[in-house]
């Protein structure tokens, strides 16, 4: 049995960054490294078993077993089938693991599953179902009566497109809120033309008899479409080259909720990390990356409007929503205060690293001057005019 073993064991990046805290150079007795970072085996065994613990279960606790069939009504896997295949931990400094997976655990039999076995399967969670139901719903089904909840059986079942929304509020939106600080700068662009002049009015959210149907709001609803910088707004219009842009600035008079869809995720967790989240991690993230995706998804001019509508009823319903109980928010005179959504902050799929922003208001959500009757969320500080001197496109290519 060896003492210690080192970081080039490994290819978990977890356990290696374990091993390195504990901060002993020497030479491995598995793999023959020398002058590495290296840990007593039973440590890091133990280190291995908390990982273990975090994503899997005895079996004995929530599968049936049935000798007539055979055993367990799931498949199981042992100790060293996780650690050897299905978490693959081992390094290529390793001719052969097994030594080194004897030492650092020991093989008692038993027989493990994933947390909550009979749950849906990790990376594809009944969420992602609901949500693509909901939208086959509301796209040839009905849509004007999403909001109402229908047969009291089903309150709580987010399966049923009439309560799908709720669920979604209360689960992944809280998480999502962000509070926009009075003095953003916010940019709203226009196609321009050679000696025009543009107003206030023309710059600002349209009237609604000019509001078109549009990926947040159908024909009719005024909302203001702008980026978090003035180059996001000019990809955003696809021009051509040579064609003009005026871009306005709006200053925030006031703080804004804004349910901020342009999170990045970070990268796939390890199991052995230990601020691994099972559910977050094989749940909520996929998730919210297939639904972010699917909500924030470019325009294009040969969609067919119906693709608008759950992103549509998905906006008007979160702006009923008060976050109050979820998000907490204090008044001037520091009393607890609702919290009503005012906008949907989502990444740029023209501009990298841009952001763009839909603010819920029509024209009367900028002025020309603080004290305005109509009590603005934004200033109108004027606009630049810009000139598309090139369009560039860049390629990979793809398997068909």
């Amino acid at each position: 049995m060896g003492e210690y073993c080192c970081e080039d064991c490994f290819s978990d990046y977890a356990i290696k960054h374990f091993i390195k805290l504990n901060d002993s150079v020497g030479t491995c007795d598995y793999c023959g490294s020398k002058n590495i970072h290296v840990c007593g085996v039973k440590k890091v065994g133990e280190f291995i078993m908390e990982g273990i613990d975090r994503y899997y279960e005895d079996a004995a606790n929530s599968v049936s077993y049935e000798s007539a069939e055979g055993g367990y009504l799931l498949p199981t896997s042992d100790i060293y089938d996780i650690l050897n295949h299905e978490q693959g931990i081992f390094g290529d400094a390793l001719n052969d693991p097994t030594p080194l997976l004897e030492d650092l655990v020991s093989w008692d039999g038993t027989p493990y599953v994933r947390k909550d076995p009979y749950g849906p399967p990790s990376g594809d969670p009944e969420e992602i179902g609901y949500w693509d139901d909901f939208c086959e719903t509301v796209k040839s089904k009905h849509r004007f009566t999403t909001f109402l909840k229908s047969e009291q059986s089903h309150q709580d079942d987010p399966s049923k497109p009439g309560t799908f929304l709720f669920h979604l509020a209360k689960t992944f939106m809280p998480d999502l809120i962000h509070t926009l600080p009075s003095g953003t700068l916010i940019y709203r662009g226009r196609i321009g033309r050679e000696g025009r002049k543009f107003k206030h009015i023309d710059i600002t959210s349209p009237a609604p008899e000019y509001s078109k149907n549009n990926r947040m709001s159908p024909a009719g609803i005024s909302f203001f479409y702008g980026g978090m910088d003035p180059e996001t707004c000019i990809h955003e219009l696809r021009p051509d080259v040579n064609e003009i842009i005026i871009v306005g600035t709006f200053k925030l008079i006031q703080p804004l909720f804004i349910l901020d869809l342009s999170v990045k995720f970070e990268e796939w967790k390890s199991i052995f990390d230990p601020d691994y989240s099972l559910d977050y991690e094989e749940f909520y993230k996929p998730f919210l990356l297939h639904f972010i995706a699917d909500i924030s998804k470019p325009i294009r001019r040969t969609d067919n409007e119906l693709e608008y509508v759950p992103a549509q009823i998905f906006t008007e319903f979160i702006k009923t929503i008060n976050f109050r109980s979820d998000y907490l928010h204090y008044d001037q005179n520091g009393k607890e205060a609702d919290v009503f959504l005012n906008g949907i902050m989502f990444r740029s799929s023209l501009k990298e690293g841009g952001l763009n922003i839909v603010l819920f208001r029509g024209p009367d959500i900028s002025a020309t001057r603080r004290g305005d009757r109509n009590q603005p969320w934004l200033l109108y500080k004027g606009y630049k005019g810009y000139r598309v001197a090139k369009i560039s496109i860049d390629s990979n290519e793809i398997k068909i």
